[in-house]
């Protein structure tokens, strides 16, 4: 099959289809992981969580660019790194001060940046645009416990939270279309490891109306993504009519259960261990995985390679490399089973 460019190649995925090979996509590249693979220092753009420079030596398919709503937290640093500390939003007072906070999704000024880099690196890649419904925001912002509580204390100043953050969202992903990218990624953490964080009951009563505000105003294709086990809530969340699932935590999803059960329905992306064999194991690991994942769900399209969230700043850059090898010798199509 002739090459195809990488945003062709990613939207054939997508769609279900066979393109020349399987795409990869990360929602990030740390930039101290990004200066080990180049060997030299980079510099950080703002909005960007993948240094472009990185498309010199791992053949990604896409370029992103950070939309997601702030939070409103006491920052704690680390080593070269900002965490999550105290949540912030606490009252009705607190709600009303921190939404004049927010930057005006209608102002073009908000997206002036976001074009400078599209104009720049876009290329024939395929460019994404990451935000989130603001489930995460809401729950970050009032920290988790006191949201926890105020679901039985106060559930409409929760429901009022939610739609702050929602109805942002909803106004960014309408205006995202006429910026030039070419798929949203939703990114809320839904659950954990033993499922998801809130009831089916409420997620379909409390959660989706709130998302599908947001879907409603998305005309480009989009991924949902969450870690944890999303799978006593996935039929819920596929009503909504993204393209694709991300990243798909091993250890907690099947990913070959859910190829033989939603692969005519959905483009599953990811899969590929951080736990472990990015982090700790070795290059011949990362290539036995990478060529397993590859064969197991990519035969008949529909799967996009991808780590379990990003490549963060402890993967280890030989890992990385074997990474990209093993796409390079083992995805293209067509794919034996």
């Amino acid at each position: 099959m002739r090459e195809m460019p990488p945003r062709k190649r990613v939207l054939a995925a997508l769609n279900l289809e066979e393109p020349d090979r399987v795409p990869w996509i990360e929602k990030y590249v740390h930039h101290q992981l990004a200066s080990k693979l180049l060997m030299r220092p980079i510099t950080c753009i703002a909005g960007v969580r993948t240094p472009p420079e990185v498309l010199e030596v791992l053949p990604l398919d896409n370029i992103s660019y950070n939309f997601f709503p702030p939070t409103f937290i006491e920052e704690k640093w680390t080593i070269g790194d900002v965490s999550v500390g105290k949540g912030l939003l606490r009252t009705w007072h607190d709600l009303e001060r921190f939404q004049e906070e927010l930057p005006d999704p209608d102002d073009e000024r908000f997206y002036e940046s976001a074009k400078r880099f599209l104009k720049k690196y876009r290329k024939d890649y395929a460019a994404f645009a990451d935000t989130a419904v603001g489930i995460g925001s809401a729950y970050v912002s009032m920290g988790m416990e006191r949201f926890s509580l105020m679901l039985y204390d106060d559930l409409n100043f929760v429901e009022a939270v939610l739609d702050m953050f929602a109805n942002w969202t909803a106004k960014v992903v309408k205006n995202l279309s006429e910026v030039g990218f070419d798929v949203i990624v939703i990114s809320d953490d839904l659950a954990g490891k033993h499922g998801p964080l809130f009831s089916p009951k409420f997620v379909r009563d409390i959660i989706l109306p709130r998302y599908r505000k947001v879907a409603a105003n998305i005309e480009l294709p989009w991924i949902f993504h969450s870690d944890g086990n999303i799978l006593p809530i996935m039929d819920d969340i596929l009503t909504l009519g993204m393209k694709g699932i991300a990243n798909i935590e091993p250890g907690v999803m099947d990913i070959v259960h859910l190829k033989k059960n939603y692969g005519d329905r959905i483009c599953l992306v990811g899969n590929i261990d951080l736990h472990y064999t990015l982090t700790r194991g070795t290059p011949q690991e990362t290539e036995k995985e990478v060529k397993q994942r590859i064969q197991q769900v990519g035969p008949g399209g529909g799967y996009i390679l991808a780590s379990s969230n990003g490549l963060t700043a402890y993967c280890r850059p030989e890992n990385v490399r074997a990474m990209a090898h093993a796409l390079l010798k083992h995805g293209n199509y067509p794919i034996a089973r």
